[in-house]
């Protein structure tokens, strides 16, 4: 699975990286243990970067952006991270998802639209039970969704235990979506779910208007 993690200081010095990092830097350890966020960073990224760092605080909630790292043969690669503040030595931890082929990765935005859709999915199941927190079209799709953002593979029993539905009823939902040309049905749905480029355009629509939706406090200021 395409996802990658590293520990830096709060000035952003990487003081640890798995091997997945540095696969998807193309960098050996000791060129990037020491290193600076600053010096594999694309130079069009670096100012957000450094601004989304400066917003994080001790305890808080992870920040999600995207930005592109440079390689050395100049290429670059976009990835979506989660980044958490630690104390009690302060430390930066970082939860990387890219891909490497297919589609590129969705904006942050809609990344981060679809989170909270879960988030909140989440909530309501510890707040009210499974059995009144059913939405099994909603939770397939943005299950779907992000899998394939975060470059995971995922498969019927997975996607059940999201949508707290049983794999059976599962397979029946995802068979009416390919029919309506949401799901691919190509491949093994057991193992590789994935949206058609007609069902991907209809839930990054819709993510775009939960992201972009008005501000509720600001209404009824």
């Amino acid at each position: 699975m395409p996802a990658a993690h590293c520990v830096s200081s709060l000035d952003g010095v990487i003081l640890q990286a798995d091997q997945a990092f540095l696969d998807l830097l193309k960098r050996r350890e000791s060129d990037v243990i020491g290193a600076s966020f600053r010096d594999i960073t694309d130079p069009r990224d670096l100012q957000r970067s450094v601004d989304m760092l400066a917003m994080l605080e001790d305890g808080a909630a992870p920040l999600r952006f995207q930005k592109r790292y440079l390689r050395p043969d100049g290429t670059t690669i976009a990835a979506n991270l989660l980044v958490t503040r630690f104390s009690d030595p302060d430390r930066l931890i970082a939860t990387l998802f890219w891909r490497d082929n297919g589609r590129k990765l969705p904006p942050a935005r809609l990344w981060a639209a679809a989170l909270s859709i879960r988030h909140v999915h989440d909530m309501r199941v510890r707040l009210f039970g499974t059995d009144l927190s059913t939405d099994p079209i909603g939770s397939l799709l943005i299950g779907i969704y992000l899998a394939e953002a975060e470059g995971r593979s995922i498969g019927i029993d997975e996607i059940a235990a999201y949508a707290t539905i049983a794999p059976s009823t599962a397979q029946r939902w995802v068979k009416v979506l390919q029919q309506r040309g949401i799901i691919e049905e190509d491949g093994d749905p057991t193992f590789d779910l994935l949206l058609t480029r007609s069902g991907l355009e209809r839930v990054e629509t819709m993510l775009a208007t939960v992201y972009n939706a008005p501000d509720a406090a600001a209404m009824l200021a």
